[in-house]
């Protein structure tokens, strides 16, 4: 009688590499294969496997949030996890291990390198017997905005503009060397008609608060703010918000779960009682957390987003509407750049500028130069050159440069901006280049 052989579900968005691993491994195992986290979660509850190889950026449910669920009280008793993932910061592999993986692997593998992780984690786990009786699969998560927030699309097209309240990266910088392009961290104010999207809550969100209470004054505000990630200088000037004091003001938060915790828990923790007098919990305003798992349906505009590599869960946004893109890459580092110059590394960036293919304003990160990105390899962070060449594949009719650094004062991004330009016009590119500057508005 032949042993029952031990089952594994791969866990990836890349079917190629997906089809790959199992081709390798279905020789000796039982394979299954689920395309994202949440498709896992599902079909692991079936399925039973023993081990799970998974990826850590994907769509719908990410790899960080599917470890915590298989190794938590409604998961698989004891179910091994092997993360396989491109991301090579230190930071991720800890996070990993925290979430609850069993080891951790840096895409491109060799064949040998997998063979051995997984017959390491299989080692003196018994012939698995006949599948325990299947649990019910829950039902997939789904994000749209509440019917009350929705915008309805009219016939006349209505205005569409983007205006910067925070154009530093890292930490706010304030003086005189940094008036022109401003000192505030992180946020972005898109308005379509009298829809309100807020990119990112960094300093900048207090001036835009501040704005909001005196053009609405006893109006309700009625507001979405999408947050790429929970770094510091993304999310610091929430507490500074006015209008979430205004019980007669509604915001949705949207993003995607963070590695340990709700994304609720991450702004939760912040304004704690070490860190802020007043928590979450006692703002008078009606907040909403919305976990995204897809693209969120606003009436008159459409919001996807897509995973970036940076330390961390951190995602990049794309909005549509009015037959308008613009794209919100934010903290980023270049697959290639990383991780060397392989077939999967220039797919993944491919994918990245896919993602911006045809915007109208493309709104992307560029922290260093050439000369100063060797020290922060492995920050998460690009160059002005991989932001212009970025923007030039992708199509982007505009390109406004983004999370300047701190070190940057307004004489050096004048030459930085100047080089870009040239970059652009060298490599034939259309794209339109200019610099966020705290205040400016973009008109599309």
């Amino acid at each position: 009688m032949t042993e029952p052989k031990h089952r594994i579900l791969l866990v990836d968005d890349d079917m190629v590499l997906r089809q790959l691993a199992g081709t390798i491994l279905s020789r000796d195992y039982e394979i299954m294969h689920a395309g994202d986290g949440q498709d896992a979660w599902e079909k692991a509850r079936l399925f039973r496997p023993e081990l799970v190889i998974t990826d850590l950026m994907m769509p719908r449910m990410h790899g960080y949030e599917l470890c915590a669920r298989l190794k938590g009280p409604e998961g698989i008793k004891g179910v091994r996890i092997l993360v396989v993932s491109a991301k090579s910061f230190a930071t991720d592999k800890a996070q990993a291990e925290a979430a609850g993986a069993d080891a951790y692997l840096v895409k491109p593998y060799n064949v040998s390198e997998l063979v051995m992780k997984v017959r390491t984690l299989l080692s003196g786990i018994q012939s698995p017997s006949a599948a325990a009786a299947p649990a019910a699969a829950p039902a997939a998560k789904t994000t749209s905005a509440p019917a009350q927030q929705r915008v309805s699309a009219s016939a006349e097209r209505p205005p569409v503009y983007v205006r910067f309240w925070g154009t530093r990266g890292s930490c706010p910088t304030g003086g005189a060397k940094t008036v022109r392009y401003g000192g505030n961290t992180a946020c972005i104010e898109v308005r379509i008609g009298a829809l309100i999207i807020i990119l990112d809550c960094g300093t900048g969100l207090r001036e835009l608060g501040n704005s909001l209470a005196q053009e609405f004054r006893d109006r309700p505000i009625a507001g979405h703010i999408f947050v790429g990630h929970t770094h510091w200088d993304h999310i610091q000037g929430f507490p500074f918000f006015t209008p979430v004091y205004n019980p007669s003001n509604t915001f949705h938060i949207y993003g995607v779960r963070a590695a340990h915790g709700s994304l609720q828990t991450v702004f939760s923790g912040t304004m704690a009682s070490d860190y802020f007098p007043i928590p979450l919990l006692n703002l008078a305003g009606k907040l909403h957390f919305v976990e995204m798992s897809g693209p969120v349906d606003l009436g008159t505009a459409k919001v996807s987003f897509h995973h970036l590599n940076h330390p961390g869960v951190c995602i990049a946004f794309r909005i549509e509407a009015q037959g308008r893109v613009i794209t919100y890459l934010s903290d980023r580092e270049s697959y290639v750049r990383l991780n060397g110059d392989d077939e999967l590394s220039r797919r993944q960036d491919a994918d990245m500028v896919a993602f911006a293919k045809g915007s109208d304003l493309l709104i992307a990160e560029a922290q260093y130069t050439e000369k100063e990105y060797p020290s922060h390899k492995g920050w998460g962070h690009s160059t002005f050159d991989d932001t212009v060449r970025c923007a030039i594949d992708a199509g982007a009719k505009r390109l406004a440069i983004f999370h300047h650094d701190p070190e940057h004062t307004d004489e050096m991004m004048d030459t930085y901006l100047e080089s870009c330009r040239a970059l652009a016009q060298k490599r034939g590119g259309a794209v339109e280049c200019m610099a966020a500057k705290d205040g400016l508005r973009i008109d599309l």
